[in-house]
């Protein structure tokens, strides 16, 4: 027997699996061919594995047709079949075929037709309502995918240890929001070094050399000097030589972080002019520049102050310089991704923060 014989044998079953799987009656015989009789056979007795099968088929959802339903609710919204086909940019004939494919679909009637008139069956203005709001979320939801590009777009995150983000990068923020106000900034800080590596940011601020896969830009070189209270400097007579060799040293302990750079302890810089004391260990120690440089402030003593992060404070008077900057600058260093997802809003970033260290009389651009 020809295998498109069997088809005929149980119509039911044969029928349900091509309508089911969306296969032709020639793709329904080439199983038949491969596998032969057995393979109807327990399809139709209902051996376990087939009958399972059959059933999940059964089970699949059924895919509406997506085009009719939006000829239907256009129709039914407007009252009529030419202003539903204006809206959707096609034929009234157009319409009506894919009103009637849906009514095949669902087998219920949508529409009582009256002469030239349309009304909706009351089938269908119950539930026309809830159509329309899933039409309405289905496309919020695919325009929010072009958003969610702007979005990206438009996002910006910048890593940058905590000092250099308080005292540096915090009070110019303002600035570039009134220059950029669509852009969403995000700012992460960082207290060692592999928190600074390990953060997924569009822009890092580094004080070291690092071996991460991106771009790596010169950013800026900042001195390191001595720096204390005008009350502390004024103590020793704004004398240099007297408030090195005898005013509290306020110290900062960066080698445990990994993020101690090319910065002078006390020893070296000491060393380097020819002071001499013996209690250069002694004196408050912070593990931040930051919360070191608001000691010194404070009249704690003098700090090794780094020019990036001193800048504001010297300018209020908050803070003096008594002494010479340290021989050696420290470089910073601006990485961004190879391929950054929001190019234009990075390059705008780029050229606003090295406009901002150029203004910058206490650091040297690179």
């Amino acid at each position: 027997m020809r295998a498109h014989g069997y088809l005929g044998t149980c119509p039911d079953v044969c029928s349900f699996y091509r309508r089911s799987l969306s296969v032709s009656q020639a793709a329904v015989a080439g199983r038949l061919r491969r596998h032969g009789p057995l393979w109807f056979a327990k399809l139709r007795v209902g051996i376990r594995p087939v009958s399972g099968f059959v059933q999940q088929v059964r089970n699949m959802r059924k895919r509406a047709p997506l085009n009719a339903i939006r000829a239907f609710e256009a129709t039914a919204r407007h009252g009529s079949v030419v202003k539903a086909a204006d809206e959707l940019c096609v034929t009234p004939t157009a319409v009506s075929h894919q009103i009637r494919m849906l009514e095949e679909f669902l087998q219920v009637q949508l529409f009582l037709r009256k002469n030239s008139r349309i009304e909706l069956t009351q089938d269908a203005r119950a539930n026309v309502a809830r159509i329309t709001q899933a039409l309405d979320l289905i496309n919020d939801a695919v325009m929010s995918l072009t958003q969610l590009e702007e979005d990206v777009r438009r996002r910006l995150t910048v890593s940058a240890s905590t000092s250099v983000a308080s005292l540096w990068l915090m009070p110019r923020l303002g600035e570039f929001m009134v220059i950029e106000p669509d852009v969403d900034l995000n700012v992460r800080t960082f207290i060692s070094r592999r928190e600074a590596e390990e953060q997924e940011s569009d822009f890092r601020i580094l004080n070291w050399q690092s071996a991460l896969d991106c771009q790596v830009e010169p950013l800026l070189e900042e001195e390191i000097v001595p720096v204390c209270a005008p009350e502390l400097a004024a103590r020793f007579g704004n004398d240099p030589k007297e408030i090195l060799a005898h005013a509290p040293l306020v110290h900062v302990d960066r080698n445990q972080d990994g993020l101690e750079g090319t910065y002078p302890d006390w020893t070296r810089y000491l060393a380097e002019y020819g002071v001499s004391r013996g209690d250069i260990s002694h004196g408050s120690r912070f593990n931040q520049a930051s919360t070191g440089i608001d000691a010194a402030r404070a009249g704690a003593g003098v700090i090794l102050g780094r020019s990036l992060l001193t800048g504001q404070a010297i300018a209020r008077g908050d803070l003096v310089k008594v002494a010479e900057s340290y021989p050696i600058r420290s470089a910073y260093y601006l990485l961004s991704p190879w391929k950054p997802d929001s190019r234009e809003t990075m390059q705008r970033f780029k050229d606003w923060i090295l406009g901002k260290v150029r203004q910058n009389t206490l650091v040297h651009a690179a």
